[in-house]
């Protein structure tokens, strides 16, 4: 009985503890250029997630940083989270581009051009963001969610990105984050309603990391996207930004 009873310890203790259900807000589109300003949406979530006392993250695209606005560069250094705010900045690619090539075939920034090419857009975006910023990129989000094996090769061009949301699960040099629930129903739509009832017939754990346009948001989106936050937070979900998702899940160096 004893020796059964000393068993059934040991297999309790191999069992690995319940998974932390985390959710990572991915907020795409950001601009900071005299010609390309930043979107209202964008500061109202900053004014949120300070309220809250939470994080977020968004994505730069980083052509629009050509010709600053100066305000606008200085309320992502005041937010970010190097300097004590609430939002991790991450590279959302140069110009965020599609187009029809001359044989009619579909191509996107970082799905079709060749190594070189994309090479050059993901580093030309970092150093230009460093250079206005002062801060450094750590995660990377394709626009329109568009790859192919050639950007997992053209990212050695940055290695400070050692994060890839939405990225191919090949790409074994960086931690990719995949694809969960949409709070989206349309892109720049959040519906609370749609959210809630994929989330009691899916029961997420683990990780969510979820997408939105909060620059496109109406009164009516956001404030589906604030109850679709309460309801997460109520569940017991974390908040974190992929940085510090990914320190936290960082598998051991060996040595």
């Amino acid at each position: 009985m004893r020796s059964f009873a000393l068993l059934s310890l040991l297999v309790v203790a191999a069992l690995p503890a319940a998974e932390e259900k985390v959710v990572i807000w991915k907020l795409d589109d950001v601009k900071a250029g005299e010609q390309k300003r930043l979107a209202p949406g964008f500061k109202r979530v900053a004014e949120w997630a300070k309220a809250e006392k939470t994080v977020v993250t968004m994505g730069v695209i980083c052509d629009s940083l050509e010709k600053p606005n100066a305000e606008d560069v200085a309320w992502i250094k005041a937010n970010a989270v190097e300097n004590g705010g609430v939002i991790e900045f991450w590279h959302h690619g140069w110009d965020h581009k599609s187009w029809t090539d001359a044989g009619g075939k579909q191509a996107w920034e970082f799905k079709g051009p060749n190594l070189a090419t994309q090479s050059k857009h993901l580093k030309d975006a970092a150093d230009l963001f460093k250079q206005t910023t002062g801060l450094t990129f750590h995660a990377f989000g394709a626009p329109f969610n568009a790859n192919d094996d050639t950007t997992i090769a053209a990212m050695d061009a940055v290695p400070s990105l050692t994060i890839w949301m939405y990225g191919p699960k090949q790409d074994t040099k960086r931690q990719v984050l995949g694809r969960s629930l949409n709070i989206e129903v349309a892109t720049g739509k959040v519906s609370y309603e749609k959210f809630a009832q994929d989330y009691v017939a899916k029961k997420p754990t683990g990780l969510m990391l979820l997408q939105g346009h909060s620059g496109m948001w109406s009164d009516e989106s956001f404030q589906d996207f604030v109850k679709i936050a309460a309801l997460l937070k109520k569940d017991g979900w974390t908040t974190l930004t992929a940085s510090q998702y990914a320190a936290r899940t960082a598998k051991p160096v060996q040595k």
